[in-house]
């Protein structure tokens, strides 16, 4: 069948037409389509590497506050004792109980009578001290705190002893290990008060809980001279013992 010249235009401009749906307009909505997803993909992953870039730069700054908690914390840590075994407490005592402020007339004025008494560990809750200061308040004075800071404006100290009391009252008691040592000894009133003073000088965690004297008079009357101003007793000791903090590690 032969075509007219009409028809071969005609069929010409099918075929062009189809060609250029197939192989040129088809592929640039394809092309199109995938630009858009790629144009949301990369804003993904630019939202993604933008984070990654705060956070890095975010480094240094968390890592001092890590170091500042750490020396914080380590200084606190320190006013505790280390766990120790019976030996170390043998050891312990004997250091500190042949320091010169515990001497009389050339002899020990503190003395370990008798066997050492330790009681196992146990956890412990050691609260927080603050002072909570006595804030007196009249009726003209609130009438005349219209702006709820009248007592921050005329005694900063006091406002600020307050506050301070009020965030410490919010905290939790922390548990430490504690252990109980009772020495049988002999003493003079002189000695055992120097003791004390020593333990808390020391701003360790050891405190004296109790003691127990068997002649108040510390032998006031007595006919053997080597033992006057001496009483025998017990003396008990708490050791509080925290774990040390380990340092922050950022090689890894």
């Amino acid at each position: 069948m032969k075509l007219s010249y009409r028809e071969k235009v005609g069929l010409l401009i099918v075929i062009v037409l189809a060609v250029i749906i197939v192989f040129i307009a088809w592929p640039i909505k394809v092309i199109k389509g995938n630009i858009k997803d790629h144009k949301a993909e990369r804003e993904t992953i630019q939202v993604t590497y933008d984070d990654t870039v705060r956070k890095i730069n975010e480094i240094p700054g968390i890592e001092a506050n890590i170091n500042s908690i750490y020396e914080n914390s380590k200084g606190l840590s320190e006013k505790f004792v280390d766990h120790m075994d019976n030996i170390n407490f043998d050891k312990y005592f004997e250091t500190l109980l042949n320091k010169e402020p515990y001497k009389k007339n050339g002899n020990n004025a503190l003395e370990i009578t008798g066997g050492i008494s330790i009681e196992n560990a146990d956890a412990g809750e050691v609260p927080f001290y603050f002072y909570t200061p006595d804030v007196i308040t009249y009726p003209i004075l609130e009438a005349a705190d219209t702006n709820g800071n009248l007592i921050e404006t005329t005694d900063k100290a006091l406002y600020d002893k307050a506050m301070n009391a009020l965030n410490m009252n919010e905290l939790e008691s922390q548990d430490v290990e504690v252990r109980t040592v009772t020495i049988p000894m002999k003493f003079t009133k002189e000695a055992l008060l120097a003791l004390e003073d020593e333990l808390k000088k020391n701003e360790t965690g050891v405190r004296i809980s109790s003691v127990k004297i068997e002649d108040y008079t510390f032998n006031y009357i007595t006919e053997i001279p080597e033992d006057k101003g001496y009483s025998n007793g017990e003396v008990t000791f708490v050791f509080y013992t925290m774990q040390q903090i380990q340092k922050p590690d950022f090689s890894k």
